[in-house]
């Protein structure tokens, strides 16, 4: 029990620390916006949101069943059954002027190899243990169509990568967000919202640790294009109220990521294509990640190549207090194909802050290494507290 509540002491810790200077950002700055638009949610920053300045997420898991595969999914939760606090965030906003001050930490639940973060896990803290810094920076955000940020921040590749935490309608992310994708990195962005078309861009260090070491393995440069051409759709469609205007209208958004510098190893080219389409309560998104790294002599590495798919069709019903969905996954590395396909639902309570999700997802490995069973498998019952 006490091992459990470092985590969360440790992020309160660094919170109360960090906090005070984001309070006085927030008492000098602007009053809050409604943060009900869906364009700026895909920019560096988003509307203050009416909970501002405090960022709130409280993850308890009843994890009914597992079994671990951490070669396909790192992430996957020890063996077996228990109730476990998956996640804890907490942080501040604050605002001046134009100026925006975030800071973010997070501690996290173990995974099966017994370490709270995945080898790609960014934001993690130079003396170790099970707290990291999630988005700690400072952005300058004059103009819904151009705002640069500093610090530790989101990468902006893949539509996974995107979506918080607090908002996925499965439990956990497809398995190969966890094995191939980056999720925090400290550097520097750019990026906007010109209506119909949305960027971002960002050069970044590959080092998940916030030491001494940021660039000592080359650099990160990732960028994110995505269009809207017939309305909003955002990041988190399913939260779109039946009394918004765009509701009944039929919209896509389109997009494409790329990224290429050191993450698992150094010369890595990665290549994201996605698509999110929305009409009425029914959404589905998909995407395919496709990663190669080369040699010096820009030749292909032989075996370097990763790959992988989802398709997430869902739909909100009860007046947005359930979501239902499905996810279909695949993923291929080193001549292997895991194939996963799971299910889940989102109750929000009429304070949409609190929320259960639940869902399962099995996966399969082909080939099957002979005397080793190849499926893995997860069932998760989760409480949450999102605000903000």
């Amino acid at each position: 029990m006490i091992r459990a509540l470092r985590a969360p002491a440790a992020c309160v810790a660094l919170f109360a620390a960090a906090c005070g200077a984001s309070r006085a950002f927030a008492q000098s700055g602007n009053s809050a916006g409604d943060g009900a638009s869906d364009g700026p949610d895909q920019a560096i920053t988003a509307a203050t949101s009416p909970t501002g300045p405090l960022v709130l997420l409280v993850q308890g898991d009843a994890l009914l069943a597992s079994k671990p595969n951490l070669a396909e999914d790192p992430r996957d939760a020890p063996a077996g059954a228990a109730l476990r606090l998956r996640r804890l965030r907490v942080g501040d906003d604050g605002t001046i002027g134009d100026f925006r001050l975030r800071v973010l930490f997070e501690g996290e639940a173990e995974t099966a190899a017994g370490t709270p973060f995945t080898p790609l896990a960014g934001g993690r803290l130079p003396f170790g243990g099970s707290v990291r810094a999630t988005e700690v920076y400072v952005a300058w955000a004059a103009y819904r169509a151009f705002q640069i940020a500093a610090g530790s921040l989101r990468v902006p590749f893949s539509l996974t990568r995107q979506v918080d935490e607090g908002d996925l309608r499965l439990p956990e992310r497809a398995a190969f967000a966890d094995a191939f994708l980056a999720d925090y990195r400290l550097g520097a962005a750019l990026g906007g919202d010109l209506g119909e078309i949305i960027y971002q861009a960002a050069v970044m260090s590959p080092d998940p640790v916030l030491d001494g070491q940021l660039f000592d393995h080359g650099v990160l440069v990732a960028g994110r294009l995505v269009a809207e051409p017939l309305g909003p759709v955002g990041l988190t469609p399913w939260r779109r109220a039946e009394s918004d205007p765009w509701y009944d209208w039929f919209r896509f958004a389109a997009g494409l990521s790329v990224l290429y510098g050191t993450l698992a190893a150094p010369r890595t080219l990665a290549f994201d294509p996605e698509l999110t389409v929305q009409w009425r309560s029914l959404v589905v998104t998909a995407e395919y990640l496709f990663s190669v790294r080369y040699t010096d002599s820009a030749a292909i590495v032989p075996g370097s190549t990763e790959q992988g798919a989802a398709l997430e069709p869902g739909v909100t019903l009860l007046g947005r207090s359930l979501d239902l969905v499905a996810r279909g996954s695949w993923e291929r590395a080193a001549s292997a194909n895991v194939w996963a396909g799971g299910a889940g639902l989102t109750a929000y309570a009429p304070d949409s802050r609190f929320r259960l999700n639940a869902g399962f997802e099995r996966r399969w490995t082909q080939p099957v290494t002979p005397g080793i069973d190849g499926s893995s498998y997860w069932a998760i019952v989760r409480l949450a507290i999102v605000v903000n």
